[in-house]
């Protein structure tokens, strides 16, 4: 029996497949942000949530870094698709300091599915587990895919809903990444 919140994001998700677009022409700044949902601007609320080797990651360790925060689920079609971007913009940035959490939605043995999800996509990006939704809670991200990018002194920069292609995400990037020298 599935939840309440999963059969929110499900049905959401569908909708997103079925020709909702919900942020995919965003810029960075643009107005991808539903009534009642974090702003850039704002602060990005702590929290704490456990990775794939049980270690529990609060996101004030990351405090002076950019951090991208990708809300996601092993059953969700179009983070299946975004996911390899995400891998791919990781290792391009990951040296110059970047961090991606790619936070999980799945509420039933979620560690075991991400694992076996991660294996067969060849994903190496940190996982987080959020089985009970109060990450995701606290962040509004209630469609799959959502995206939220946090500047290293923790200010929120954009919020994006739904997939994202590999130049939505530099875009968005080039507002929290040092720049070259």
């Amino acid at each position: 029996m599935i939840g309440r919140a999963e059969l929110f994001r499900v049905v959401l998700g569908l909708c997103l497949l079925c020709g909702g677009s919900w942020g995919d022409a965003a810029e960075p700044g643009g107005s991808t942000l539903r009534r009642g949902s974090l702003t850039p601007g704002q602060q990005a609320p702590h929290f704490a949530a456990q990775g794939l080797d049980g270690q529990t990651i609060a996101l004030q360790e990351y405090q002076g870094h950019p951090v991208v925060l990708n809300f996601w689920a092993t059953w969700c079609v179009p983070c299946r698709r975004e996911m390899p971007v995400l891998q791919a913009v990781y290792e391009a940035h990951q040296t110059a300091g970047l961090v991606i959490l790619a936070i999980n939605q799945d509420q039933l043995g979620p560690a075991e599915a991400v694992r076996a999800y991660y294996a067969t996509l060849g994903l190496t990006l940190p996982s987080l587990l959020d089985p009970d939704g109060q990450v995701a809670t606290r962040y509004n991200a209630f469609l799959l895919p959502s995206t939220v990018f946090i500047h290293p002194t923790g200010t929120i920069t954009a919020v994006h809903f739904g997939p994202m292609t590999h130049a939505q995400i530099e875009r968005y990037l080039t507002a929290i990444m040092p720049q070259e020298q």
